[in-house]
Formats: structure tokens, C-alpha cells, sequence
């Protein structure tokens, strides 16, 4: 069975969601099958042989990461002869896409419908994929993977697929990366000390909620003097509108914003929080919360949408939209040894449940079994 990858929408070294899923199912299905063919416009940190890896969309490299833009066309009219010339015997797209008419059978998996749930937050070409090509793309593809339970129904409900073309695969983490670290050296570069600080993963889109956490930071200010780190991308105009919120309560001199943190450098910032908060609206699986765990700090999530199946019993979970819950939550852990240790080691033991090997295994079974 020769699979084809379609990982062309990976536009950027510094991986985030989708991009992190993709460069590890990549890596875990070469490890299990050898006859895998990689599509993508640069070599992201693949670990496959390079006679596996095909170099496309050159032409347009000049657009740099904007290269996504042009990738609906190349993959309605140049993706199906690459298909065909490749003699591939099924299609798997890691993300909402692919070929419209597919000529082989198509497995694509589907992480969120967040597109349609926060529009706002995605460019109208990524909206106009999720409402007008995906739905089609779905009923036609031979199954469809959903990362969660949550993420399963939403498919249903938004797109009226039928429930039994839906398998559920969850995503993993990376055990080799991912453990309790201790290196005062790399937090310090962020201008951090172990133990003094609380710190979220992700976009500043709104659906992550960061207006919440710091308000709740607010609300126990006097008594919980630790910063917040809000990590990841985060635009000039985000910035600002999140440093007047801090101002409103009291804690504009507690926010850092270090920016993309580097996938090396995550394990440290992890491992040396006295909390990881992720009180997301909406999250299609969650993978921070997985990452956070297996580096040996407790957790406080969200009970909304696909959280509560990643978290299980091994975090605090509170309403998203209940400030003051929240607060008192982010003072009783971390204020409290006993159940900062207790969340410690249930964290470490839930991960055990979750591999990328694991996900592969699942992925490589599901794709043999539509060939």
C-alpha cells in the first residue's frame, strides 16, 4: 500500500496545532510503513527518507508563508496527477482538505470546526473551505478522522455526516521532548525564575480566553503575586488590547508576552510554572494540556468542548466563562502543596494513555482497511 501525504499547507519552521500533528504522524507512519510519498513546499523537520519527500509549489515560493493561499488550486489541479503519477493507493490529508474528486480513496482528518464557531479569527479563504468545499469533501472521502469525541459531533451536527464514517483517533505528544525539565537557563532568557509564575500556551485569538485568566489574575492579585506568561503568536493590536485589560485589573505588570516560544524551549517553560491555565472556549482536542502534564506541572482547564476527554480526572476544571471560579481554582492550586502534588502525579500518569506511535498505529489500520 503506497500512501500519499498532502502536508503542503505546513508554511513555517516554527510549528504550532496542526503543523505539530502533521510532523508527528509523518514521522511515526515511516517508522511503521515504508512506502509513504510526503508532499510539501519545504523539509519542516520530517524524519523520512528524502526519496520519500517531494518538494512542490516551488514556483510560488516567493509568497513565503503566504503560499497557503494558492494551495486550493494546486490541489484540485495539480495534486491528482501527482496522484497518479505517484501510483498511490490512498490519499491522507492531515488536515480539512484535499481533492475534491479523488481518485483514490481519501482519509481526511478533521481537528475543529472552528473556523465556522470563531470566524473571526481566520482568513476568508480558511472560512470559505470549512462552508463551501469541506462539507462535499467529507461525504465523499472513504472515512473521516476526528481527534476527539466533541470535535465527532460537531462534524455531525454542522455538516450532517454520518456518524458511523467518523472514527475517532486521538493525538499524542511527544515523550521524548516532553518531561519535567529543570533549566533556570532557558527561563531565564524569558526573564523568568521557577515557581513564580503562570503560564498558558496558544494564540491570543479570542476563543483561548485570555481576557478571563487575567481577569481572575486581578480578582487574588493581593495574594497570589506570581506573572503571567501568555506564549505564543500574538499580533501588536492583541497586545494591546490584552495589556489594557491587565490595566483595568490591577495586573499589567504581571503579563509577559515571550512570543513563539521555541518547541525546545517549551519543556523548560512547562516544567519551571507553578499552574498551567488553559481555560479555552473551544479546543478541538487540546494538546498543550497534554504537553503541560508530562512535564510534571499541575493543570487547570477548561470544561468546555474537548478538554474534559484530554484532561480526565488528572486537572482542575472550571466553567471558562466564570471569572471568579477560575480565580479561586488558580489561588487553591497555587497555594496548595498537597494539590499541586496530587495533580502532579495524576498528570504524569494520564499521559501514559497517550503516544504519537499510539495515533500512527491507529491511522496506518484505519488507511490499510480503506485502500
Amino acid at each position: 500500500m503506497r500512501i500519499g501525504i498532502d502536508a503542503t499547507f505546513i508554511g513555517t519552521k516554527n510549528p504550532t496545532g496542526l503543523a505539530v500533528y502533521t510532523w508527528n504522524i509523518v514521522n511515526e507512519l515511516a517508522c511503521l510503513h515504508d512506502d509513504i510519498i510526503v508532499w510539501t513546499s519545504d523539509d519542516y523537520g520530517f524524519s523520512i527518507p528524502p526519496e520519500r519527500m517531494r518538494l512542490v509549489m516551488q514556483a510560488w515560493s516567493v509568497l513565503g508563508e503566504k503560499r497557503f493561499m494558492i494551495r486550493p488550486f494546486w490541489m484540485e489541479f495539480v495534486l491528482p496527477r501527482l496522484i497518479r503519477r505517484e501510483k498511490i493507493d490512498v490519499l491522507f490529508s492531515t488536515v480539512p482538505g484535499g481533492v475534491s474528486r479523488c481518485s483514490v480513496p481519501h482519509v481526511i482528518t478533521v481537528h475543529d470546526i472552528i473556523p465556522l464557531t470563531y470566524p473571526v479569527d481566520h482568513p476568508w479563504s480558511v472560512q470559505w473551505n470549512f462552508k463551501h468545499r469541506l462539507p462535499g469533501m467529507l461525504r465523499k472521502a472513504a472515512s473521516v478522522i476526528a481527534v476527539s469525541e466533541y470535535t465527532k459531533q460537531d462534524i455531525v451536527n454542522s455538516y450532517g455526516i454520518d456518524s458511523s464514517h467518523i472514527k475517532v483517533i486521538g493525538e499524542g505528544y511527544d515523550n521524548v521532548n516532553f518531561r519535567p525539565v529543570n533549566s533556570p537557563k532557558t527561563l531565564a532568557k524569558y526573564g523568568l525564575r521557577e515557581g513564580e509564575y503562570i503560564v498558558t500556551v496558544g494564540n491570543a485569538t479570542l476563543r483561548k480566553n485570555h481576557e478571563t485568566l487575567i481577569a481572575a489574575l486581578g480578582k487574588i492579585r493581593a495574594r497570589v503575586p506570581h506573572q503571567l506568561v501568555l506564549a505564543g503568536p500574538v499580533s501588536p493590536e492583541q497586545e494591546r488590547r490584552l495589556r489594557n485589560i491587565a490595566s483595568k485589573h490591577g495586573v499589567e505588570d504581571r503579563l509577559i508576552f515571550p512570543g513563539y516560544v521555541p518547541y525546545s524551549d517549551l519543556p523548560a517553560l512547562y516544567s519551571g510554572a507553578a499552574l498551567f491555565a488553559y481555560i479555552s472556549l473551544y479546543e478541538g482536542f487540546g494538546l498543550p494540556v497534554l504537553e503541560a502534564m508530562a512535564c510534571g506541572v499541575p493543570v487547570l482547564a477548561s470544561t468546555s468542548t474537548s478538554i474534559p476527554e484530554v484532561a480526565g480526572d488528572a486537572a482542575v476544571l472550571v466553567n471558562p466563562r466564570d471569572t471568579a471560579a477560575v480565580a479561586i481554582a488558580l489561588e487553591d492550586i497555587v497555594k496548595g502543596k498537597t494539590i499541586r502534588e496530587s495533580l502532579q502525579a495524576a498528570g504524569l500518569e494520564r499521559v501514559k494513555h497517550f503516544s504519537w506511535e499510539k495515533t500512527a498505529k491507529d491511522v496506518l489500520e484505519l488507511l490499510a482497511a480503506n485502500e
